[in-house]
């Protein structure tokens, strides 16, 4: 399944950069089939002048190709190296794929944000993220955001998988960081964390944003660690025996998957 990133609305694409970034997902979003002029323009929304001119760039500078004969634009060689060069991070995206279906599911059935994030470089890296027409109206988490660990609940539960050894080195290291999101501190980080093994989950308890809450469940794939679910939604929401409720519903999700919410003894 391919998962589609968002493009830029009309009233956000204004400057030059941003007109032809959205013209580049456009040109992504077909694939092999390509893509025409007028299409592309009314894709991302901007009149077909323009969009001929930033085009143009784009294949100037090997972002896209342009077929001579159909008149199709295509990704260029660009896009490919800037893929590789990103080294693992490219599996995280094969992980998306995967897992986007069950983060519609568990968003349908808990009406809240749905987000997926992964250690990514001694952080924790949002690579999806479903609302669907959640009450919530405040989130600081979008695709492609990163948080020291510790940071929101999926961040807490991938901190909350370290060996305490690694744990601790974490939070030591990220204490002058934790102070600029909310209330969060080093001591709340352990505090959360520590809690993983007994409630089979980590809640952010408002932590970061003042009445929105979150729980979060690790994900493991034979036995190693490749990210954590949350669900963020309002703290009235999330009583404990509710909290129970939509952990197993996590946790039944990614089984089907066939990945575990705890590592294997």
């Amino acid at each position: 399944m391919r998962v589609k990133t968002p493009l830029p609305s009309n009233k956000v694409a204004q400057s030059s950069l941003s007109k032809g970034l959205a013209l580049l997902t456009a040109v992504a979003e077909k694939g092999s089939e390509g893509i025409n002029l007028s299409e592309a323009s009314t894709k991302a929304g901007i009149n077909i002048s323009t969009a001929y001119r930033l085009l143009n760039a784009l294949v100037e500078e090997n972002f896209i190709s342009l077929d001579p004969y159909s008149k199709f634009y295509h990704l260029g060689l660009m896009p490919y190296e800037i893929v590789e060069r990103a080294g693992s991070d490219v599996a995280f995206l094969e992980l998306r794929r995967k897992l986007h279906p069950t983060l519609l599911a568990i968003q349908e059935e808990v009406d809240g944000i749905v987000c997926l994030s992964v250690p990514s470089r001694g952080e924790s890296l949002c690579i999806d993220l479903v609302s669907g027409s959640s009450h919530i109206t405040i989130n600081t988490l979008k695709i492609g955001a990163r948080r020291p660990l510790g940071v929101g609940a999926a961040s807490l539960a991938l901190l909350a998988s370290l060996s305490d050894e690694e744990r601790e080195k974490v939070i030591i290291s990220e204490a002058e960081r934790y102070l600029r999101y909310g209330c969060m501190t080093a001591e709340i980080a352990r505090d959360a964390v520590s809690l993983l093994d007994s409630q089979g989950y980590v809640f952010n308890d408002a932590y970061v944003i003042p009445d929105i809450g979150a729980i979060a469940l690790p994900l493991f794939s034979e036995n190693s660690l490749i990210g954590a679910i949350s669900v963020t939604t309002t703290i009235s929401r999330l009583s404990k025996e509710r909290r129970k409720q939509i952990a197993a519903m996590i946790c039944a999700a990614v089984k089907r998957e066939g990945m575990q919410v705890k590592r294997r003894r």
